[in-house]
Formats: structure tokens, sequence, C-alpha cells
């Protein structure tokens, strides 16, 4: 590694950690926080500094709001890039239709750049959507496939859970910038971006081309900040806390509803429609919580908002393959300390709990027997198992950093790469067509979404 970029604000943080676990002495840039495109000043000494390096490669994980900035810069730099979901994000996309539809307008705009350049060198632009490289998925992906080559029968229902387990108090979801609501963007922008992926690759894992949607239809329904307080008000917290957590409340319910107006979710429910031929041939069913069950007992948030301060997830899956095959993903954690050497801990409740259920029609079964159970074990290779302290999901971010990086050193190629750009259109879809129905619904309107699947037509 030979820059590391990051905020002013994170400096102390930022040195810390590339002292405790990179290993490297990389030279680091600290920055002031800008929108839309790279300051002319920090473009140009960008550009010389890759130039300068003979640098072919850049790991954009920044804030979503500017990752098609730097994403701009480096297609015009001619660098293989390794971006973090989601591909982009816009302000207020919550609120304002361009916004909305401009997140599908960064795609495609990304996406003929990047063709573009193709045509006078070879480059690779990757998305960081860890659940295509997760053995569990990529089994599931298996099972799939395997009953649509014996019946041609399709994904035909399917309905995905994730909840992060996320308490934040009302004065939080004003200060905190970590997966933010306060930019008019939440959940779907969040982690959703990962389950509208993994949704698109079990839809088409089957591999039944003629089968395949050709449009959609979306529905959604969000719970923002302004719900939110009337689910649990402040004489709620102050019932439950005591006079402490007069200490943490800066605004009022009243004064909360006013600032509130315009932030992202903090949950939403979609009914995705899949049709081909103006015919309806699936439906999605999609729920994405960020207040849900925790383990936050604390008045004041911890340092670590990503793995700490009470967070726990639920995820779940229900996949249905018309009469043949049922399969279901249950993936629970019940503590919120995931750094502890406790083994495995594969176990329902356990930081990597992870089984998946099938059930079969016995046409298709190979027995008498209709369910097989599935544990993590049973489904990741030796070499891929966790260390006793950590949790798969990090280690199947390394493997993604991993992969992008053979591939910069000439051990990949191309063709190998899992999650390339041109492969990302539908979950890009979803997203952005999720947030225009409920932008939609907020004005009264019909909310119905027509949009393609996938670059059909």
């Amino acid at each position: 590694m030979a820059l590391v970029i990051d905020l002013k604000s994170q400096e102390s943080f930022v040195r810390d950690a590339i002292a405790t676990k990179l290993g490297q002495d990389p030279e680091i840039w600290f920055i002031e926080p800008f929108q839309d495109s790279l300051p002319t000043s920090l473009e140009r000494k960008l550009s010389s500094f890759v130039k300068r390096q003979e640098i072919t490669g850049v790991i954009i994980a920044t804030e979503p709001l500017i990752h098609r900035a730097y994403a701009e810069w480096a297609l015009q730099n001619e660098l293989s890039i390794l971006i973090d979901k989601p591909i982009s994000a816009r302000e207020h996309s919550a609120s304002e239709m361009s916004s909305a539809q401009g997140i599908m307008d960064d795609y495609i705009l990304l996406l003929k750049q990047y063709r573009a350049l193709q045509q006078t060198r070879e480059t690779a632009f990757v998305v960081n959507s860890q659940r295509r490289f997760h053995p569990g998925f990529l089994f599931v992906e298996k099972l799939l496939k395997e009953i649509g080559e014996r019946t041609n029968c399709p994904v035909t229902f399917m309905q995905s859970y994730h909840c992060d387990g996320q308490w934040r108090f009302p004065s939080e979801i004003v200060t905190q910038d970590y997966h933010p609501y306060c930019f008019g963007y939440g959940k779907a922008s969040h982690s959703g971006y990962h389950i509208f992926d993994i949704m698109y690759r079990f839809y088409i894992a089957a591999d039944i081309e003629d089968k395949i949607a050709d449009s959609m239809e979306i529905v959604s329904s969000f719970v923002q900040p302004n719900g939110f307080i009337k689910q649990f008000a402040s004489n709620d917290y102050l019932s439950l806390f005591g006079d402490h957590y007069e200490t943490v409340k800066q605004w009022t319910d009243e004064q909360l509803r006013e600032i509130y107006q315009n932030f992202g979710e903090i949950d939403l429910s979609a009914m995705v429609t899949l049709k081909k031929d103006e015919e309806a041939i699936a439906n999605f069913n999609i729920n994405l919580v960020h207040n849900g069950f925790a383990r936050r007992t604390w008045i004041l948030p911890g340092q670590d908002l990503y793995k700490g301060n009470g967070r726990v997830k639920h995820e779940h899956h229900n996949i249905q393959q018309g009469p043949f095959q049922n399969i279901q993903i249950h993936s629970y954690q019940a503590h919120d300390k995931h750094d502890e050497a406790n083994g495995l801990e594969d176990f329902l409740g356990g930081k990597n709990h992870f089984d998946i259920y099938v059930f079969r029609n016995p046409l298709v079964s190979d027995s008498e027997e209709s369910l097989k159970v599935y544990r993590l074990n049973e489904v990741f290779s030796s070499e891929l198992m966790p260390s006793e302290s950590m949790i798969v999901t990090e280690l199947v971010k390394h493997s993604v950093v991993e992969e992008f990086i053979s591939y910069l050193t000439g051990q990949k190629e191309k063709s190998e790469l899992r999650s390339q750009i041109e492969d990302h259109i539908v979950p890009v879809q979803l997203m952005s067509g999720i947030y225009r129905s409920h932008i939609l619904r907020q004005g009264n309107s019909p909310c119905v979404v027509k949009s393609r699947f996938g670059f059909v037509g």
C-alpha cells in the first residue's frame, strides 16, 4: 500500500489503526470533507502521485456520497477500482426524486466511463459486495442451480430480512455521521445494498435464461426518524433511564420533529413483482431494519459504532423454487462482544451462526428424506475457517480485497473476478426504485415504480 487518504477528523484513529494492524508504512494524507467532485488541488496532487509511483489500483471506502467523485477520478487515471457498497449514494434520496433517480444515473455514468476505458486499457471495477464471496451464500447458489438444471424451474418467490440491531438515541440520529440518516438517506444505502445484491444473485442462480424477468414493479414503505420518536418518545427514555437521560438529550421531541424533516430511512419494507412479457412470475419481499433487537443498555454511545455499541445482527432468507425446493438461511447473533476468542460460535446466537435448511420434493431429493440442515462448518473449507475471535463476514471481506490484489499482481484473470460493476445493475435498480416509490407515497401519488430488470430492453 503506497498511500492512505482520510479526513483530518479521523487522524488519530487512522494513525493508530495503521500502526497496530497494517504492518506497513504508507504515505498518509488527511483532508477536509468535500462534496460532488474532488477539489482541484487534491485531484492534481493525487494524479501526480499515481503517475510518479506507477500506481495501478485504488480502494474507495469513503462516505458513499463521494464514491462517484473518487471513481470518476480513478477512471480518468486508468486505475483499477475496488469500491465499497453502495456504488453511490445521494443526499436527500429519501425525499427528492432527482436524488433517487441520481443513484441510477451515477451507475450508468460510471459504467459508460469504465467501458470506454476498456477500449484502450484493461482495468477492473469491483464492487465490495461480500456475500458473493461467502461460502454459505455460494453453497445456496449451487443448490439453486442444481435444481434448475434438473427441473428447468426458476426461483419463484423470495423473502429476505436483515436487522442491524442498532439502537441509536434520538439526539444521535442528528449528530452521528456513521451510517447516517442526517444526509437524507438510510438503511437502503447502508447494509441494504448487500441484501438487494444477494437477492439478485439467488434469483439468477438457477441459470434458466429464457425464464428470467425482463421488468420489475416496486412498492416500498419507510419508517423515518419522525416515526421512530413516536414509537419511543422522550418520556419513555426518562422512564427507562431516569434523569441521567437528560445529560444526552439535546433536543425535545418537538424540536426533533422539525430537525428530522427529510432525514433518511431507519427501517424499510418493499414488495418487488418480477415480470416477463408483462406477466408476474415471482415476488420478492424485502424487510430491512436498523431499529431491531439490540443489547445496548447504556446512555453514551461506544467508540466503535460498527461492531460495538450493543449492535447484533439477524438475517434470514426464504427462497422457493416452485414445488421442488425451499431453501432457508438463518443467521442470528445474541451477543455484541464479537472479538472474544470463544471458538467458532456457529450455534444459534453465536457470532458466526449460519444455518441452511434445504427442503426438496422427493422427485429431486434422491431419498425419502426431504430435509437437510447444513451448518457453517459443512460449507466452509478448512482454509477459510475463521480464527476463534473472527467473524466470518470479516474473513469474507478479506477475500474481496485479496482477490482484487491478486488481479493487480497478475495472479488472477479479469474473468475470474466475482463482483464486477457490469453485474450490479439490478441491485442499483432496486435501490433507486425503492427510494422513488417511497417519495411517490409521501406525495400521495400512485407509488408503483416500474423498472427494467437488468439491461433487458
